[in-house]
């Protein structure tokens, strides 16, 4: 394999076939290509998308590395959010909607980063409600077992990620191994998976591989990158199941205004979401539209207009009422 081809290929727009990206892929995860091409690799395709058959190509690389997840054997599906990045304008809500899936029984999966890159990491405001990172795949299968919920820690789903994503936030950037993390597909069919893109633009060609991998998926322009929609301005969401996308709900024309919100430091949202599972507070209604897509996927209703009634009455579980 010439690394040196492959980046004058990717550079100049032609995309890679899927046994020459899975053959990358599995040599840039097992820390096999030198550094200075690893940047030029994370470069060439922050600037081309890649096309399908690479990423269906990566996304096999990186499956064949992940560790044994279990998802909890039951009527739901467990909900898979991701936390790559850290926010700076609003609060980070991932962990209010992975309590809210908690509070109905539907066991959640959370896996990122450890730290929020001058931000706010969910990995924070978790900590802050009690929930702290996994430290092996035994005790992130135990915890979604007995507690419902588990932060997995990239460097524990698969330490070449890890690499590169250390490597992606030296170069200041951010592209095909952030989405690939957000991509990956960690239990199978028992699962649902949020995957977030950071612009609208990027839905088209990340739907194309959610249809092409099958299974169920919720994809959303997430706010500032993250797994949760704007609270504020709901954003375009699409719902994939078995293969087939379908829009669920269109893009909020205009922000709304909501008073209560917390300031986006880890403290303040950690003591906001615990007041709001708590005493039920109103939950910002792009929230409450994400978790009503989610509760549907995951099986807890036959269909969305069920999951839609019920999260217009308050929004929550059992376990918190």
């Amino acid at each position: 394999m010439s690394y040196a081809t492959l980046i004058r290929q990717i550079e100049a727009g032609e995309g890679l076939g899927y046994i020459d990206a899975r053959a990358l892929g599995a040599a840039l995860l097992d820390g096999g290509v030198p550094e200075l091409e690893t940047a030029a690799f994370l470069v060439a395709f922050n600037q081309h998308e890649p096309g399908l058959d690479a990423w269906l190509g990566l996304h096999a690389a990186l499956a064949e590395r992940l560790p044994d997840f279990v998802a909890p054997s039951g009527p739901f599906r467990t909900v898979v959010l991701p936390a790559y990045h850290g926010v700076r304008s609003h609060p980070h809500l991932t962990p209010l909607l992975a309590m809210l899936l908690k509070s109905f029984g539907i066991p959640v999966l959370i896996h990122g980063v450890l730290e929020g890159g001058g931000g706010t990491a969910a990995v924070y405001v978790l900590r802050e409600l009690g929930v702290m990172p996994c430290s092996s795949t035994t005790q992130v299968n135990a915890a979604l077992l007995d507690e419902g919920i588990a932060f997995a820690p990239v460097a524990l789903l698969s330490p070449g990620l890890a690499a590169l994503l250390a490597l992606r936030a030296r170069l200041g950037i951010d592209g095909w191994a952030t989405r690939l993390a957000a991509l990956v597909d960690v239990l199978g069919e028992h699962s649902v998976r949020v995957m977030p893109v950071a612009a609208r633009a990027e839905i088209a060609p990340a739907l194309e591989v959610l249809q092409a991998l099958g299974g169920h998926a919720l994809l959303l322009p997430g706010c500032e990158g993250e797994a949760f929609a704007d609270p504020l301005q709901r954003p375009e969401m699409v719902l994939v199941q078995d293969g087939q996308g379908q829009q669920v709900y269109e893009a909020q024309p205009t922000a709304s205004v909501l008073a209560n919100l917390p300031g986006p430091d880890a403290r303040a949202t950690g003591a906001w979401i615990g007041q709001v599972m708590r005493d039920h507070l109103p939950l910002p209604l792009p929230i409450r539209n994400q978790l009503a897509v989610c509760l549907y996927a995951a099986g807890y209703t036959e269909d969305l207009n069920q999951a839609r009634a019920i999260t217009a009455i308050n929004g929550f579980g059992r376990a918190v009422a």
